[in-house]
């Protein structure tokens, strides 16, 4: 049950509170209400109101470069592979770097290429439906989220299906780093997947330059703009991110989305009968709780004093932007607690806005799009096992930790 929002006092909020990460929404509330620039001592300014947060998106005045004296405090800290992520992924670098980048990767990470995945995701979704056929139940994350999500990414970049695991071990002591507020502790044990997941990106890239292929990889160490090419760095950096991100988020939004549906069995319906009203469907589960509670790339940074709802941000303060907040601000949605397929229009924040809007954004919907229903269709019967969902208690990203469900077949 959600705590009531009026019991609550802006200045109590604590990011590390298991019962806020178990229910962020009456948090929310109350932030957006009476605290919609918040300066907390851990994490800097928080905006929880989507005008806020749809306008610092867009406004060049914000960076995601971190910006002294936090660099050479990561520097210090960070194994040098994670202060080698961090000066050359498109998530933490701004323009010009950012531009360039960005322009050479869109060129590999096309519309075209993107669709020419369909067919081999709906052939991996149903192989793995074939193995769950004689199962009365099977957890969602274990069979499904987790591994169409990696087979539809490793298909990409032409990487052996049988490194799943070692992907997904990476990116759960990497990803760790990005939690609020940052726990050092954690720094050693993902410098350590840093450092072999940055290897295994380098033997890949030797690998293509020998034999290249219709593939990711080869179409990003191809790329070439104006005389540019990716530089060794950047190309290792951005397989590492296409590799993480494009796994990990798109797990969540698979798992959640069934969860939902399953919760609201009208739309489950319709989304299983209606192939029409699939996509708009994943738009609302992105609204509702889409996996990125908070802006990646570590927030955004002033690089002059910024005022917003009277308050100055000064350079240099890290400013934390709460998507899952703004996607349930009702000065921009009517009734935004409600889950509803049918919504129109969905101007969601989940993934971004501006110059970093999230590259994957399309990838990760198609992957929905089409597993989502799938499951619906195969398992017509599908039930929730539990009344109430466990979620992983994180705060960037929203992920349930287990998703049980009854098949109806004995």
């Amino acid at each position: 049950m959600s705590a009531d929002s009026t019991e609550l006092d802006p200045a109590d909020w604590d990011p590390r509170d298991l019962a806020f990460r178990a229910d962020p929404i009456p948090w929310y509330r109350v932030l957006r209400e009476q605290a919609p620039v918040y300066s907390h001592p851990d994490i800097g300014v928080v905006l929880s109101r989507y005008e806020d947060i749809d306008r610092v998106l867009r406004d060049r005045r914000f960076g995601v470069a971190t910006p002294s004296p936090w660099a050479e405090i990561m520097e210090a800290e960070a194994p040098p592979s994670m202060y080698l992520l961090s000066e050359n992924s498109l998530l933490f670098v701004d323009p010009p770097q950012h531009t360039r980048v960005r322009g050479l990767v869109a060129q590999a990470f096309n519309p075209r290429r993107i669709e020419e995945l369909r067919p081999r995701i709906e052939a991996s979704i149903a192989k793995v439906l074939d193995t769950l056929e004689g199962r009365s139940g099977f957890d969602v994350l274990e069979e499904i989220a987790w591994p169409i999500p990696i087979i539809g990414v490793t298909e990409l970049l032409d990487v052996p299906a049988t490194d799943q695991a070692l992907l997904h071990a990476w990116t759960h002591a990497i990803t760790a780093v990005d939690e609020l507020p940052l726990d050092f502790d954690v720094m050693p044990a993902a410098g350590v997947a840093a450092d072999e997941f940055l290897a295994y990106a380098g033997d890949l890239v030797d690998e293509r330059k020998r034999n290249p292929g219709d593939d990711l990889i080869s179409a990003l160490i191809a790329a070439e703009e104006d005389g540019e090419r990716l530089t060794r760095d950047e190309l290792l950096c951005m397989i590492v991110l296409i590799l993480l991100a494009g796994h990990d988020t798109t797990a969540s939004l698979i798992s959640t989305a069934l969860w939902l549906l399953l919760d609201h069995p009208e739309a489950a319906t319709e989304v299983r009968s209606d192939p029409h009203s699939v996509a708009n469907a994943i738009e609302e589960v992105l609204r509702y709780l889409g996996p990125l509670q908070v802006a990646s790339g570590g927030g955004r940074w002033p690089n002059e004093p910024v005022t917003i709802e009277g308050t100055v941000i000064e350079p240099g303060t890290p400013v934390r932007l709460l998507l899952g907040s703004a996607n349930r601000d009702p000065d921009q949605y009517e009734d935004p607690d409600r889950f509803d397929i049918h919504r129109s229009p969905i101007r969601h924040l989940a993934f971004g806005r501006g110059l970093h809007v999230c590259l994957g954004a399309a990838l990760g919907r198609l992957e929905a799009q089409i597993v989502v229903p799938a499951v619906l269709q195969r398992f017509p019967d599908l039930a929730l096992v539990d009344d109430a969902p466990t979620w992983r208690p994180s705060f960037v990203v929203r992920q349930l930790a287990t998703l049980p469900v009854s098949t109806g077949r004995s």
